[in-house]
């Protein structure tokens, strides 16, 4: 039986700090990824990942402040929104002529608007399904709100979503 760390043993394993989005709280801290790349541990199949140095504003009252917790692990089916803090390499597979499509994800809390891309040569008709092929998808020149808290909005370079708990996305 494989513990929560199983589809991590023998890879090449490393640091990154990260924003993490739930429905109540912001965290940031250090998540362990494998191969350097947010990308494949966010969307591999084990349901949890380890943080580190983890401190979260709260973003609905009553959540609980947290500064410098030494480590944790996480549960996948609750984040919202994930992303590098540090910009990362492109990936090795990445196509060199790609297009923007602007893009609206709904979530029960949160909201997120930006941009995703698309290799140009793709079908407009594929984009949806081409971003909604992973569990968590990639969005670029984004702004994160969150429902019901005046003031709690903010824009960021990129950021994964989970498509699992997208009520609505949509393409521009």
């Amino acid at each position: 039986m494989s513990g929560p760390t199983g589809g991590f043993t023998g890879a090449n394993l490393s640091w990154s700090r990260v924003d993490v989005l739930t429905s109540y709280q912001r965290l940031t801290g250090e998540v362990q990824v494998r191969g350097g790349r947010l990308r494949e541990t966010i969307n591999d199949p084990e349901p949890l990942f380890h943080m580190r140095n983890v401190s979260a504003e709260p973003l609905l009252p009553g959540a609980v402040p947290l500064s410098g917790v030494p480590e944790g692990l996480f549960n996948k089916n609750f984040i919202g929104g994930i992303r590098t803090i540090e910009p990362e390499p492109p990936p090795p597979d990445l196509v060199a002529d790609m297009i923007r499509r602007y893009v609206m994800f709904q979530a029960a809390s949160f909201m997120v608007t930006g941009a995703a891309e698309f290799p140009k040569a793709t079908e407009p008709a594929m984009h949806t399904e081409i971003l909604i092929k992973s569990r968590f998808f990639p969005m670029v020149d984004v702004t994160v709100t969150i429902f019901g808290v005046n003031g709690k909005s903010w824009t960021q370079p990129s950021i994964w979503v989970n498509r699992d708990l997208m009520l609505a996305v949509f393409l521009g």
